[in-house]
């Protein structure tokens, strides 16, 4: 009886975070500009939060100060020209992570200099191409949010397909000592879903006018495939491993019934970086 009520419980938290925030992440990729960045900053926030709480249990100390100092480093990058993130910069933050941990006299200071810079790449410079993709002006009217909806689409219909059809017909594992519910037929979905969804797309809306040239349109359905289907789902492993190195379920409890930030956003952490680099170099004629 009380398990039941817990499930109810759990569910109804769920729905509700659906409720709320669907129609804000979608206002925000619409409206675009500091509206969807400081949404997209709260998220990173959060999710570093979420890291140094997992750190913790392992009496491993992430350096927060020159974590969020290069977040706001980054935040900044889209407001100014005349700044940018290139090797320069992580070269000085990484120095400066060093030379910090020197001085603090804890116990595990290679693990708090490797996570910290982990975080601050894998959480802060990675979830930033969210925003970068956003602010994507190619003149057209294919632009920044119209990427920014596809890459969440994508990465939700993957996320999906797979939990539907793993769950049902699932039964080979993939890595069962890192994430034992995932399952070849799921992944394997997951990414048919993806290609599915964005052969559509680059056939009705990246190249309405292709005629009978099918060459381009089932070309980049097949990257679009690479990079949500198969990349953001190794993005799911990795959060995957990093909470199993910690002996944690959920990487936070902000997001009710949908465990932490990190929880929601492991896809879009290897898969936004992706599809940036994608959009950077197949448009460098274009957005420069």
């Amino acid at each position: 009886m009380l398990i039941n009520k817990m499930d109810n419980n759990k569910k109804q938290s769920r729905v509700l975070v659906n409720v709320l925030g669907i129609p804000l992440l979608l206002s925000a990729i619409y409206f675009g500009g500091i509206y969807f960045q400081c949404l997209i900053f709260i998220a990173i926030i959060m999710s570093t939060f979420e890291l140094n709480a997992m750190c913790l249990k392992k009496n491993i100390q992430i350096q927060l100060l020159p974590i969020f100092l290069f977040y706001i480093y980054l935040f900044l990058t889209h407001l100014f020209e005349s700044i940018s993130v290139n090797i320069e910069i992580l070269i000085f933050w990484s120095l400066l992570i060093l030379s910090f941990e020197v001085f603090r006299k804890k116990v595990k200071p290679i693990e708090n200099i490797a996570i910290s810079i982990l975080g601050m790449v894998w959480i802060g410079l990675f979830m930033n191409s969210i925003v970068s993709i956003r602010y994507i002006d190619t003149g057209w009217d294919i632009s920044g949010g119209m990427y920014t909806l596809l890459m969440f689409l994508s990465v939700w219909i993957c996320d999906s397909a797979a939990f539907i059809f793993g769950s049902k017909f699932g039964k080979t594992k993939i890595l069962p000592n890192i994430s034992p519910n995932k399952t070849w037929v799921g992944a394997v979905s997951g990414a048919i879903s993806v290609f599915i969804f964005t052969i559509i797309v680059a056939f009705f809306i990246f190249f309405p006018n292709h005629g009978l040239d099918y060459y381009f349109p089932i070309l980049t359905a097949l990257i679009l495939t690479l990079i949500f289907g198969v990349i953001g789902q190794i993005g799911d492993f990795v959060e995957s491993m990093i909470k199993r190195q910690f002996g944690v379920k959920d990487s936070g409890t902000s997001l009710k019934g949908h465990g932490g930030f990190l929880d929601r956003m492991d896809s879009l952490m290897l898969a936004a970086p992706s599809f940036y680099l994608f959009l950077k170099y197949s448009l460098r004629d274009i957005i420069g």
